[in-house]
Parts: C-alpha cells; structure tokens; sequence
C-alpha cells in the first residue's frame, strides 16, 4: 500500500508519543515491506527515516487545519491508500484510516489533565476510535479501555507495543557512565526518575518518600529528577523547599538525548512511581540499562516490570520508601532485580513492534 503518516509530532516537545512513532518508523522502513511511504509534517532539513521514503510538508502550521482541510488534501493529492495518524484522525478522508491510541487516561484519571484537553480528547479520540479502519495500542491496559470504552470491536484494535534501543540502552560501560554523569552534572551514586514535571508522574509522592528516607538515613544519596517542568511543577518546587531537599535533589530539564543512557547507567535505583501511563518507556529504558527498578503498579506499568522490579502503591509515599530501602540496604537484591531487568527488556524491542504494525496492516490490505 501507500501509506501516508502524519508524522508532525517529531518536531514536537520530546515526549512518548514521539520516541514512539520515530523508532517505530525507523525499524518498519529498515525492512523490504513493500510498501511505500509518505511521512507529513513540518521538515527543516531532517529526514529521519532517509531516502527511501518521501517527506511532505503540511501547507500549514494550525492543528485545525491540519485535521480538517490539509490532511485530507495531500492525501488525496498523493494518493495515499492508508493514513496513520496519531490519537486525532483527520476529516473526510479519501482512504482508510489507521489511528495510534496510546491511552485514553483522560478518560480515566481527569483529574491530571486541563479540562479544555479533557473535553477535545474525550469528543476527537472517540470519534477518532469510532471511525477508523484500524486502532493501533501500545498495551493491554490501553486496549481493553478503547474497546470498553469507546464501544469499539476488539478485532478493530490491535497491539503494537513500544520497545527499547538496546544498542543505545545497555548495562555496558557503567565505570565510564558515572564518570561521564559526575562530570557533567558534578553528581553520582543517586536515585533517578525520568518524567515531565505534571502531577500524573507523581514527583510529589517520590519527594516525600525520598524525604521519609532522609529523616533515617542523614547520608541517603541523592535523588535527580529529569524531566520537562509541565503545568502542576511549582508545586514540586515547593514541597522540596518546605521539606529542605534544595541540596538533596537536583532536577534537570534539558539533559541530552544522548546523555540519557549514562543517566541510566550510573544510577543507583531507577523509581517510577506514575498514578497512570499508557505504558512507561522510561521503565523500559532503564530496565535496559540494568538499574534496579521500582514502578507503580497501576495502569500498564505491570506488563513492562513483570517480576524485573518491585511494584508499589503510587498513592502510599511510605509504600514507595520500603521499596527504595530495601534495594539500598540489599545488593543481593539489588544484584537480582538488575539481572531480570535485563531479561525482561530484551523481550521488547522495536524490531518485534515493527513486526507487530506490519502482521496488523495486513488486515488492511
């Protein structure tokens, strides 16, 4: 087929959405398909996907023109025989249509989003569901949300779950990794967390478990977040200066991509205490990269972790403590978890994702 991507999320905020349909791409067109494609969004020279495939700029910057008149057009223009967008699908288009739905959490937990986005989502994605030829999801948890949800038939939504680079996440190099970390950002042996700075990633409940620690434990290593500050992120500031954290954590908003596996590497704990997510990359990330984990065990962050982490009650501060605790005062246990980490991350990569898209767009044909 010809199949036309709106691709205008990789000049985007870096964020999941992104990383996922860039390697997702990436591995799809590595590979003799058959298919031709036609990727559209807002280019400047880039071409991630190289030669092998065509580049389109959209006539116009506007999201609204985007989704009513422009996609429509080029499409059309183009011939395009299957059109993949991601959660919001055009109007009026000429061909099928394939929709990436990553979750539906405002759906679910609103309460973490502004309620203008809430009420476009719950209209748009469920039109969107509706409508297609095909949804697209990156988890279980996800899947059996649109189809409950949005009334969709469960043959109509199919899996494509996200996977890691283990070329570029990876145990190998630790030694040079905290050299690297401990020059750069004059830290080292600390506890992570990776996640844009909004009140879904819960930074509010990590802070008060780090700060439980921190009343036992006066020489508790540091904790660093990572992390775009979002709407909601004074508030960490805040509880960090009223518990008296400033010397103890450190949050970094424009680390390189490139940098983000040392991060990994040279971490002590990774902890992801998220109230929802559609998956978790960075779970998977840092997996990869061997680093003891502890992640919520809500939403679909259990089928990543499996057994390759401790899960905790992102609601209980003190639940997410005994976990940081019992890794800090076990290397045995520290040892173990690194091990099944590793395990578990090879199971997902972008080459099984692609093979994934590829088994579902049959269906299309």
């Amino acid at each position: 087929m010809r199949i036309g991507v709106d691709a205008h999320v990789l000049t985007g905020k870096f964020q999941g959405s992104r990383t996922y349909l860039l390697n997702l791409y990436r591995a799809v067109t590595a590979r003799e398909s058959g298919h031709e494609f036609v990727f559209y969004g807002h280019w400047n020279g880039d071409k991630p996907f190289g030669a092998k495939v065509s580049y389109r700029n959209f006539p116009s910057a506007s999201r609204w023109k985007r989704l009513l008149y422009d996609s429509r057009a080029i499409a059309k223009e183009d011939r395009i025989e299957l059109y993949h967008s991601t959660y919001i699908a055009p109007v009026g288009l000429a061909c099928r249509s394939l929709v990436t739905i990553h979750d539906v959490l405002f759906e679910t937990v609103p309460e973490y989003f502004s309620k203008p986005f809430v009420w476009r989502s719950r209209f748009l994605v469920r039109r969107s569901a509706r409508t297609a030829d095909q949804v697209q999801t990156i988890s279980r948890f996800s899947s059996e949300l649109i189809t409950s949800r949005y009334e969709v038939a469960s043959n109509r939504v199919r899996l494509v779950a996200p996977g890691t680079d283990l070329r570029k996440f990876h145990g190998e190099g630790r030694t040079e990794s905290r050299s690297i970390i401990r020059t750069a950002y004059a830290v080292s042996d600390y506890i992570l967390t990776v996640g844009r700075l909004e009140p879904r990633k819960n930074h509010l409940g990590l802070i008060e478990a780090y700060a439980e620690i921190k009343r036992k434990n006066k020489n508790l290593v540091p904790l660093v977040i990572i992390g775009q500050p979002d709407f909601g992120y004074r508030s960490i500031l805040r509880r960090i200066g009223q518990l008296g954290l400033e010397s103890d954590v450190k949050i970094l908003s424009n680390v390189p991509d490139d940098m983000l596996p040392h991060f990994y590497r040279a971490a002590r704990i990774f902890v992801y205490p998220s109230f929802a997510e559609g998956f978790g990359i960075p779970v998977l990330e840092s997996m990869a990269c061997g680093v003891p984990t502890v992640a919520s065990g809500d939403s679909a962050i259990p089928e990543v972790v499996g057994d390759g982490g401790l899960l905790v009650d992102p609601k209980d501060p003190l639940d997410i403590a005994k976990a940081i605790e019992r890794i800090l005062d076990s290397p045995e246990l520290a040892e173990k978890l690194s091990d099944r980490a590793r395990n578990i991350a090879r199971v997902w990569t972008w080459e099984r994702a692609a093979s994934q898209y590829l088994d579902s767009i049959k269906a299309l044909a």
